[in-house]
């Protein structure tokens, strides 16, 4: 009841707040669309004409722009190949021993897929490279990653799953030992992370600030300009960890609260940021965005130890998301590199976790098969 109630509240707060910087104009065809509806002499076919009129124009809205500030995306489609290269840290920590900290991270993947956009909609397949020239380890699980994007200059959503093999190494400890034991940072099969999630935005200076021009190149930014940003997500975290593979010489001395078998945890988060987008030359941008967030967590933790057991935590925390993009636009073709970097942390004083992911992407691309409102131009 608890978790529906928060995310009421947020859903409520992000489109009420997004419904207040409604302009004038779009308040009265709202107004003037329920008179015409409420007219008995209309028939059942002009009504339908109506709605069909009305929806029309709204989805017009979500892409209302200033074009002294912002070029319009005039293509259809798009297509681009990228290269993905994607890292990840996972933390977690107890009380009570010498190893009360352990960091693990997995072998960096190098990524290559093609990406498809019709307006609005992104949606690709990337690959590990590896997997072409057969380096991949026996016994090894694939990493998986899917991600499915929708910009639109007022709202954007971001749709992600993401699963980490059994690929993960032991990257730092609390306590240096004082004999550690031989291959400590070699591969530790007892580690794996799935998570997914959907990530919702409104944007406030929609009109004369760009989003997708940094991060999606369906728009152009011709100035320099910024704006706040409001944004909701939803992520589910399931960890889980096998404590026994651990090398003797850790698995001996780290604290009970860090011996679980899974944890399950569901993230809901408001954020309020700032992006912003330099165009320092004719074509070129750097955009950047950070964005903090308040976010509430329940989880539930499997442990065998008398220390935590089957234990159910509700906490506030603070989540991030940071991204930077530099683009090369000539509205038919372009090219740039960005990073995105997500961190989510979950602390209770017995027992805490941090999971931070991200990638670095190289992309090219180009649009194709000009809208019909733009074919003159």
């Amino acid at each position: 009841m608890t978790r529906f109630l928060f995310t009421f509240i947020l859903w409520n707060l992000f489109f009420s707040l997004g419904y207040a910087q409604e302009p004038a104009d779009s308040l009265k065809k709202d107004s003037s669309f329920i008179k015409a509806l409420n007219q008995t002499s209309l028939s059942k076919y002009r009504k339908k004409e109506i709605i069909k009129d009305y929806l029309k124009g709204k989805i017009n809205d979500l892409n209302d722009i200033d074009t002294a500030w912002i070029s319009p995306n005039y293509y259809n489609y798009a297509f681009m190949i990228q290269n993905t290269n994607t890292f990840q840290s996972f933390s977690i920590a107890g009380e009570g021993a010498p190893i009360n900290r352990l960091d693990f991270a997995p072998t960096p993947t190098l990524r290559l897929g093609a990406y498809f956009g019709w307006r609005w909609l992104f949606l690709g397949y990337t690959f590990d490279i590896r997997d072409i020239f057969g380096e991949k380890k026996e016994n090894s699980v694939a990493n998986q990653e899917f991600d499915l994007s929708i910009y639109t200059s007022k709202i954007g959503v971001d749709l992600y799953y993401r699963k980490t093999g059994n690929n993960f190494k032991i990257r730092d400890l609390s306590e240096k030992l004082t004999q550690p034991e031989e291959g400590i940072s070699n591969k530790f099969n007892g580690l794996d992370i799935n998570m997914k999630g959907v990530n919702v935005y409104y944007i406030f200076n929609h009109r004369k600030f760009s989003f997708p021009a940094a991060f999606a190149q369906s728009t152009e930014q011709r100035r320099s300009c910024g704006s706040f940003k409001l944004g909701f997500s939803y992520t589910i975290h399931k960890v889980s960890f096998d404590h026994t593979l651990l090398p003797n010489t850790i698995e001996e001395n780290i604290s009970d609260a860090m011996k679980f078998n899974k944890v399950h945890y569901s993230d809901y988060n408001i954020s309020f940021g700032y992006s912003y987008n330099w165009v320092f030359k004719h074509n070129w941008l750097l955009g950047t965005s950070f964005t903090p967030a308040i976010a509430y967590t329940h989880s539930e933790l499997e442990n065998n130890s008398s220390f935590l057991k089957d234990l159910r935590f509700h906490n506030l925390n603070i989540d991030f998301i940071y991204r930077i993009g530099l683009v090369y636009n000539n509205a038919k073709y372009f090219g740039g590199l960005s990073f995105i970097t997500h961190s989510f942390n979950y602390k209770k004083s017995q027992f805490s976790m941090n999971n931070s992911f991200g990638s670095i992407n190289f992309y090219v691309g180009l649009n194709f098969l000009r809208k019909k409102e733009y074919r003159n131009y």
